[in-house]
């Protein structure tokens, strides 16, 4: 009987190593921990690479960041990571915490599950960096703590927003949930099936319904038949994201339009290198712009500008400026929350999936404020 028993408990110790060794490799596959990310959190979550700023991003792109401030996040500190003293935190510091080169790790199992191997957060969140909580979202608390916009809160009716920042990538949350768009009222409750009746929302889809065997997938990618799991077989992701896909094309032509329109008002910008990080002030825009792409500069919104010449030119918003040095576009024009609200849509990446009607309400009012 001992000797039955103890070969099920080695039977059992077996399965769950075995079983934290697939968890394992699915997770070194997953956008979180692999080796993007990891150059990622050397970039930008590191005192070597940010000094003081790796207060800000170690936040969310580090191990070490996440774990010190969701204990700040709890205390009701959503801001960047405090020392001690709770004055903001010095280099010094961030090095204590193993936020330098040799030490600091990317986004692990450590910074998910705590000692006992649950979830650091569950259920509901503490007032975030984006100035919402979530509240009743199972599991997916714990996503949305860092998949948000990361900005504060925005007046959705303000007609002028008084800034050029942009949505930080990875707005999940705010969409998921309805918040931080220009034109449409984020202060009333969107009932969205997808946050609210699937249980654990975000790892619903992404790790439960995803996975295989008895565990759930750690890889968080989706499977190709995923809508078919709730709304059968013949109902596809692509009847939402063709008709999104649709109307973010609308939007861009909308802004494109508008900033060709003004385009001989445009004479230098303070251009930004791709490749060098660098930025060159009152630089010549010496041809007009024939078209512009919308994306983000170092937190701000920004324009990607091609020129009649071919000549590509990269700009944050409030550094396109007319010949009197003032910018072209000042905060209050439509297309700086036009922009901003093409970069939530666009940082979410489901493409309408994750809350269709919120999405759809977005860019159609959108488009009418561009009329």
């Amino acid at each position: 009987m001992k000797r039955a028993l103890l070969a099920l408990l080695a039977l059992g110790l077996m399965v769950a190593l075995s079983n934290k060794e697939a968890i394992q490799k699915e997770w070194e596959q997953s956008a979180h921990n692999n080796g993007v990310m990891g150059a990622k959190t050397l970039s930008v979550a590191t005192v070597e690479a940010r000094a003081e700023g790796a207060a800000h991003c170690a936040r969310c792109h580090s191990e070490q960041g996440f774990i010190a401030w969701l204990d700040q996040l709890k205390k009701g500190n959503p801001g960047n990571l405090v020392g001690p003293d709770g004055k903001p935190a010095t280099v010094d510091y961030l090095k204590s915490l193993g936020l330098t080169r040799d030490q600091v790790k990317p986004v692990t199992c450590k910074a998910c599950h705590d000692e006992d191997g649950d979830l650091r957060l569950a259920n509901d969140t503490p007032m975030l960096p984006s100035g919402f909580k979530a509240t009743a979202v199972g599991n997916a608390a714990l996503c949305i703590t860092c998949h948000n916009t990361r900005n504060g809160r925005i007046t959705w009716n303000a007609e002028d927003p008084g800034r050029y920042t942009y949505p930080h990538a990875s707005s999940q949350g705010d969409v998921i949930l309805g918040k931080n768009a220009f034109f449409v009222d984020d202060t009333r409750e969107w009932p969205n099936p997808h946050a609210f009746f699937t249980g654990n929302a975000c790892s619903t889809c992404h790790m439960s319904l995803a996975g295989t065997g008895e565990y759930s997938s750690h890889t968080l990618k989706t499977p190709e038949n995923l809508c078919a799991s709730c709304h059968g077989n013949k109902y596809t992701k692509e009847m939402v994201q063709e008709n999104t896909a649709h109307l973010l094309s609308l939007l861009r032509s909308k802004v494109n339009a508008r900033v060709l329109a003004v385009r001989d008002r445009i004479k230098t910008v303070r251009a930004y290198n791709p490749d060098t990080g660098q930025f060159t002030p009152n630089t010549p825009v010496k041809a007009p712009v024939y078209r512009v792409d919308i994306t983000s500069i170092a937190g701000q919104i920004a324009f990607k500008m091609t020129l009649t010449d071919g000549t590509v030119l990269y700009s944050q918003l409030g550094d396109i400026r007319d010949e009197k040095g003032q910018p072209v576009f000042a905060t209050k024009d439509p297309i700086v929350r036009a922009s901003w609200n093409y970069l939530l849509l666009e940082n979410d990446g489901s493409k309408g999936v994750h809350n269709p009607t919120y999405t759809r309400a977005v860019l159609l009012a959108t488009l009418n404020a561009l009329q």
